[in-house]
């Protein structure tokens, strides 16, 4: 009498099992409890014992193969040693059920052709044993391309094995792609080209210098620009009158930022690791990025920055960057920096992180300022939303030659000062 070994449950949430290694072969004599493969599933990898006596005489599925909980494993030539058991246990059962009218449904008998299983191809959306997903991403197999000839047309470790001894291993496109693409004439890009000015070139070749030079590291803080937008608006359009330029949240920047470096003369400096040298700048010279109309980008130095009031930052910002788009610039207005601001707020920016400009350790990226609520704490305590002009402030600083804390400490005393500071005396 023939008996099926079935895959057993090995745990409450156990669906399925991999089949690891037989340990038994066609024609081979088992006992009831005598080891006849190992399994793999989720939970753990154990031995399953035969639950029948009896002689193998198939193996009906493959190692490597993953099946489901009750598919069938063997088959063994033996009788059931629980069969007994069964029929006696059958024949203890009373029926205590009432009789009930027999109802025959008829239906109409259909003849079917037997079907023989046959080798079932693309069995990607079929499940995969882990030993045969590793194989095939192994050995680049792409699995579109493999004929699967275990049960139910899974593909085998045999299957993956045969195809890469073939020679046909090279992941391919989807079939769906090919079938859009293969009656377009595919055309090659557009494309324009010519030489890399002589600006573009020095700006990428400075980039990248200071890429591979400084440590970047990007630091933030979110800064509350109330104060300094009502002193604007009060002042812009006389100021604008008195003196031909407007009245812009950089030079209030510029200042505070000059405030913070005398603070923390590490931001003011360079670092030479090669020469083993860190030198700290007595003077401030405030380079500022200016961008030549999208041709370029270049830094104009504001010599000894930190003698200029508000008002005489403001025309020098305003004058320097004229110079440069025009062109009218000699080497000093552009070199000589210590610390450099880039603008960015007035492109609409929310958050940057700029490459340092060599020599410098760091650089202020200046972003949008806009109207966004935000939470007011009063003098007691209570808390309100207020619609107010905030922006980010964004520090991107040489890890070589200091550390957050100093970057932290840095925009934390810009921020202060914009927030804080009487600009009404300043501005005078």
């Amino acid at each position: 009498m023939s008996q099926i070994v079935t895959m057993p449950q090995l745990g409450e949430t156990v669906t399925e099992g991999t089949i690891l290694r037989w340990l038994v072969q066609v024609g081979d004599e088992v006992k009831e409890d005598d080891p006849i493969l190992e399994i793999s599933t989720d939970k753990v990898d154990t031995e399953v014992p035969s639950p029948f006596t009896g002689q193998v005489t198939s193996l009906l599925v493959e190692e490597g193969e993953t099946v489901e909980v009750g598919a069938s494993l063997l088959e063994l030539d033996g009788e059931s040693n629980n069969s007994s058991v069964t029929e006696e246990a059958s024949n203890e059962v009373e029926t205590v059920r009432e009789p009930v009218e027999e109802v025959v449904e008829v239906k109409e008998v259909v003849e079917v052709e037997e079907v023989k299983s046959t080798p079932v191809a693309k069995s990607t959306n079929l499940k995969l044993s882990p030993v045969v997903r590793k194989l095939a991403s192994e050995n680049n197999v792409d699995l579109e391309q493999v004929t699967g000839t275990g049960s139910g047309g899974r593909i085998t470790r045999k299957d993956i094995e045969s195809f890469i001894t073939s020679g046909s291993k090279t992941v391919q496109k989807p079939k769906k792609v090919l079938e859009k693409q293969k009656d377009k004439d595919v055309q090659p890009a557009k494309t324009s080209s010519g030489e890399i000015s002589r600006l573009r070139r020095r700006i990428a070749e400075n980039m990248v210098m200071s890429k591979q030079t400084s440590a970047h590291v990007m630091t933030s803080v979110e800064v509350d620009y109330e104060n300094v937008e009502i002193l604007r608006s009060k002042h812009k359009k006389s100021f604008k009158e008195e003196n031909g330029f407007s009245l812009t949240y950089l030079p209030f920047i510029s200042l505070a930022t000059i405030y913070a470096l005398r603070e923390y003369p590490a931001v003011n400096s360079s670092f030479d690791l090669d020469k083993n040298i860190h030198s700290f700048h007595s003077n401030i010279n405030l380079g500022i990025a200016v961008d030549l109309n999208q041709e370029g980008l270049i830094v104009g130095t504001l010599r000894e920055a930190d003698s200029f009031s508000l008002k005489g930052l403001a025309r020098k910002i305003s004058d320097t960057s004229s110079k440069l788009r025009e062109g009218s610039y000699d080497l000093d207005d552009v070199s000589g920096s210590t610390f450099t601001i880039s603008n960015n707020g007035s492109f609409n920016s929310f958050l940057t992180s700029p490459i340092i400009n060599q020599p410098n350790v760091a650089i202020l990226s200046t972003e949008s300022v806009k109207k966004r609520p935000v939470v007011i704490e009063a003098q007691d305590g209570t808390d309100s939303i207020a619609i107010r002009h905030t922006g980010m402030l964004s520090l991107t600083w040489d890890h070589r030659a200091f550390d957050g804390s100093v970057a932290l400490l840095f925009l934390n005393s810009i921020r202060e000062k914009l927030e804080n500071s009487d600009w009404s005396q300043e501005l005078n």
